[in-house]
Parts: structure tokens; C-alpha cells; sequence
């Protein structure tokens, strides 16, 4: 995982920990907030492509699955 992965994971975490693990939601926390991430890292996302994002989403998901 790349050093903007790990960001955009932690990222999203924090969406998925405010919304007891939904992803959905999470997702819509993620974009409301966007604005709000500190300059390194929000630059560091918009670089991500869709498919390193959905890696990072695919990997937290599954995690979710496993530890239920």
C-alpha cells in the first residue's frame, strides 16, 4: 500500500468508525468532509486513481467481514 493509500485508509476509517462500520456512509462523511483533510494528505488522495482507491475500500471492507 502506498503512503497516500494508507492516508486515504485512514481517511475513510474514521468514516466507517463514526458509522459503525458502513461503508456507504462512510463514504458520504468522507466526501462532505474532504475540504476539510490538511493539505498533504487531500493532495495526496486527489492523486490516488479510482482503482488505488478501491483497493483501500476493498481491503477495509473485507477487514469489517473477517473481524464482523
Amino acid at each position: 500500500m502506498t503512503d497516500a493509500q494508507i492516508k486515504y485508509r485512514a481517511f475513510v476509517q474514521r468514516g466507517m468508525d463514526s458509522y459503525n462500520g458502513d461503508i456507504s456512509r462512510a463514504i458520504v462523511w468522507c466526501s462532505n468532509r474532504f475540504d476539510q483533510v490538511n493539505f498533504s494528505d487531500h493532495r495526496a488522495i486527489q492523486m490516488l486513481t479510482p482503482q488505488e482507491k478501491n483497493q483501500v475500500i476493498h481491503e477495509l471492507t473485507m477487514q469489517s467481514v473477517v473481524t464482523g
